[in-house]
């Protein structure tokens, strides 16, 4: 007894064009991405400029600095190995998007405050270090004293701030 496989059967139209579709799943995919690129020549290039966040790399990163406890979500490392004031005030902002994304949290913001009185900063600093980095797009104000972390601010922390975390971490363990 032999298993078939199903045919699948598409029909796509845009503006005044139309195609149809059929054939094995990967093989009608295939076509559909040809002809999206055929039609639509700046797909590629939109796809290719599109910033996005890789949870996985962003989980994978995060092990071991953070942590779901029964009080919450909880930063795993003492503040003296988070390097200086700008990494721990990224870091609080990190833990509140990963603990909104887990459901853990109920925003993924955090206060001013919350972030001074998590890394023991003084006010006037860690406001200094949320002015820095929102400058920079990698932080945004949502409300009075609220902020998060965007999208070009999850990538820096990925690709600048985590490996300095990291190796001030390996440091301090030697």
């Amino acid at each position: 007894m032999s298993i078939q496989e199903a045919n699948l059967e598409l029909v796509v139209k845009y503006k005044d064009l139309e195609a149809k579709f059929s054939g094995k799943p990967d093989d009608v995919l295939r076509s559909l991405f040809a002809f999206v690129k055929k039609v639509l020549p700046a797909y590629d290039l939109f796809s290719e400029l599109t910033l996005t966040v890789d949870v996985q790399r962003l989980l994978d990163g995060v092990k071991g600095l953070i942590a779901f406890a029964p009080e919450g979500v909880v930063l795993t490392i003492p503040r003296e190995k988070m390097g200086g004031e700008r990494e721990a005030v990224i870091l609080q902002l990190i833990k509140a998007y990963v603990g909104y994304l887990a459901g853990r949290m109920e925003k993924d913001s955090i206060s001013a405050g919350e972030i001074v009185s998590s890394t023991g900063g003084k006010a006037g600093t860690v406001g200094a270090r949320l002015s820095e980095l929102s400058s920079l797009g990698w932080v945004e104000r949502v409300g009075r004293g609220e902020y998060r972390i965007t999208t070009l601010g999850i990538n820096a922390f990925l690709n600048e701030t985590l490996p300095k975390i990291k190796s001030e971490v390996e440091r301090k363990n030697e």
